[in-house]
């Protein structure tokens, strides 16, 4: 069993992009990346009782707007867990999955559409283990809770029945799961995920974007694992973009 974890980022009406993104896991890998997460957390917050969930945005804020208990860690401190919290994810076995649409081109509700890219994403990520291992996976996806929880059960629902815009999903055990990203650390780690893909596209800031492209699922030296849906895709150089422009060329040369 694989687990996709999504979260999503540029809710706010000023912002440029939407992003949808996340990590997909083997269930055994879980327990092994949480832990990573509790030992920061016991790096960082030695007297910590209980558990601290960490979100980008809290360690991303100005001074004066650092919430507890990251105050205590100043600037130069959120940054440097920031850090960590990113070379855990570019150290692990996890494949990421985003989706980054400018809001303008997109048609209807940004979030069903990096849903259902990310859904096909995974699936055939899935096929691919059977492919090349010989191991029948299934797949589950957890969702961070938000308000397009209705929206997303609905379209959930509908590719189970109907199929998405690409064909049918042939891996996934079940409809997606929603769940607080207080409840578990690897939504915690979509978060990060999906704030760093945010701010790659949103303000053109790479550094934790680039630590976890490693990450992005692919294949055969095709990537898979990053959409950008924007209006000058032939002039965009993104990793998504540049490989998107390359499978011509690499299919003439075949």
């Amino acid at each position: 069993m694989h687990i996709a974890y999504l979260d999503e980022s540029g809710t706010h009406t000023q912002a440029r992009y939407f992003v949808v993104a996340g990590l997909a896991v083997f269930e055994r890998q879980t327990y092994f990346l949480a832990q990573s997460l509790d030992e920061l957390q016991n790096k960082y917050f030695p007297d910590a009782t209980g558990t601290i969930p960490f979100h980008a945005s809290s360690l991303r804020a100005p001074e004066a707007r650092i919430p507890s208990p990251f105050n205590s860690l100043g600037v130069e401190g959120c940054r440097r867990l920031m850090a960590d919290i990113y070379q855990v994810i570019a150290e692990s076995n996890a494949r990421i999955f985003a989706v980054a649409m400018e809001k303008k081109i997109v048609e209807g509700d940004p979030y069903e559409r990096g849903f259902e890219e990310i859904i096909n994403r995974f699936d055939r990520m899935l096929a691919r283990v059977f492919r090349d291992r010989g191991e029948q996976q299934r797949g589950l996806i957890v969702v961070a809770e938000s308000s397009y929880r209705e929206n997303l059960e609905l379209l959930a629902k509908k590719i189970a029945a109907e199929g998405h815009r690409w064909g049918e999903t042939h891996n996934l055990a079940d409809i997606p799961y929603f769940a607080s990203s207080k409840s578990t650390r690897l939504l915690q780690l979509a978060d990060f995920v999906a704030n760093a893909v945010f701010g790659r596209y949103e303000k053109g800031y790479s550094r934790d974007f680039d630590q976890i492209a490693v990450r992005l699922d692919q294949d055969a030296g095709r990537l898979h694992g990053l959409v950008h849906i924007t209006a000058d895709r032939f002039s965009c150089y993104c990793p998504a973009c540049v490989a998107r422009r390359a499978i011509p060329r690499i299919e003439e040369q075949d």
